[in-house]
């Protein structure tokens, strides 16, 4: 899990925000944010979110327990049980953390909602949450496909890390030929400045292709120094 979220500024404007009862309602929903996994699930039991939330604010289990039930009531949260544990999910998790990446925080021990999971929360539109969920997993899998003529330049480019990243800049770029580019890197690669200290000065392809880099002027060559 990771180790926070992001919190937008314009939950300052948000009328759902301002409708809350009280500023432990929306202390609470900020603060479960931070702890939500990577398909925005948390669990709803008010003794656990008392104490991992909560930790030392000395809040009653009454008191999470109303909190819950009045974000559940606004649309803030979804609550949903399985296997008799009852857990909750944010409707709008992934359209509020653009940068997402679930692959780098492990396997969440959260089950995740289904239809038939769902505890009454007639105020959400379950139908369009699942919706979202669906074409978030399909985003993903188009972000890690290349277009073509990103392997030929993954082959010739010197330091070939962040190959994810570097895709994504490379389907995002407007590019040239795959010749200029080709002929580009060769260039660059006996320049003084890619040869010195082992290539510790070479950009990360990912920012070789967001700065164009293509169009660099190469001042001199050099020979390898290694």
């Amino acid at each position: 899990m990771a180790k926070g979220r992001m919190l937008q500024k314009r939950i300052s404007k948000s009328n759902k925000m301002q409708m809350l009862s009280s500023d432990t309602v929306r202390l609470l929903y900020t603060w479960l944010l931070s702890h939500l996994d990577a398909n925005g699930n948390f669990y709803a039991d008010p003794v656990m979110v008392n104490n991992l939330v909560f930790t030392r604010l000395g809040h009653s289990v009454k008191t999470v327990l109303s909190a819950l039930d009045e974000l559940a009531n606004a649309g803030l949260i979804i609550r949903y049980q399985v296997d008799g544990e009852t857990y909750l999910n944010y409707p709008d998790f992934f359209d509020k953390q653009p940068k997402l990446n679930p692959e780098r925080e492990g396997n969440s021990d959260i089950p995740n909602m289904t239809s038939e999971s769902l505890i009454n929360n007639s105020c959400v539109n379950q139908e369009l949450i699942l919706q979202q969920k669906a074409q978030y997993k399909n985003k993903k899998k188009i972000s890690i496909t290349a277009n073509d003529g990103f392997e030929d330049f993954w082959k010739v480019y010197p330091k070939r890390v962040n190959k994810k990243e570097a895709i994504a800049s490379w389907n995002k770029a407007t590019l040239p030929s795959l010749e200029t580019i080709l002929k580009s890197i060769e260039k660059q690669k006996m320049s003084e400045q890619w040869l010195k200290d082992k290539g510790q000065f070479i950009p990360y392809p990912s920012s070789w292709i967001n700065k164009e880099r293509w169009n660099d002027e190469v001042p001199g060559e050099a020979k390898a120094a290694w």
